[in-house]
């Protein structure tokens, strides 16, 4: 705690303290206050002093315990304790529903690809049935000139 010049307590963080109070490192608690998401005022020597309510607004406060293992490693690792026994079996299940879904949207991708397969060969088969129908004997028309169909010579 402070004690400002008119002798009232003053609960003010300096950038130092902020930093530790949170475990946020200086440069980005001064970006925050650059950036506008944390209200702090500066002092006439250079260096801010921040109300611990609005740095806790955008930063929770460090917690004094340390965490040694998140939650994921306590389950792999099989520490949880008894209280945490509902929560592992209600992991396990959202667990086992999320690998159902992926194994039914294997399934689906996989039908779809068999699908798509079969329609691009039935694709090429008729695209090679229209270019046998455009390459075939053409017309049986006689080469015969204007005047000789005009005048009706027979074919020669």
């Amino acid at each position: 705690m402070k004690r400002s010049a008119t002798g009232t307590d003053k609960m003010a963080y300096t950038l130092g303290e902020a930093a530790k109070a949170t475990g946020i490192s200086k440069a980005s608690i001064s970006r925050a206050i650059n950036s506008g998401r944390i209200s702090a005022t500066k002092k006439d020597d250079g260096s801010f002093s921040i109300e611990p309510v609005e740095l806790h607004r955008v930063y929770p406060p460090k917690s004094a315990a340390p965490v040694t293992e998140t939650p994921f490693e306590t389950l792999r690792n099989g520490n949880a304790d008894t209280r945490n026994g509902s929560d592992s079996n209600v992991l396990q299940a959202r667990l086992d529903a999320a690998l159902e879904q992926l194994r039914d949207r294997d399934g689906t991708i996989d039908d779809l690809r068999r699908r798509l397969d079969q329609s691009d060969e039935e694709r090429r088969e008729a695209q090679a049935r229209v270019i046998g129908l455009l390459a075939g004997p053409g017309p049986t028309e006689s080469k015969r000139g204007f005047f000789g169909r005009l005048f009706g010579r027979p074919d020669e």
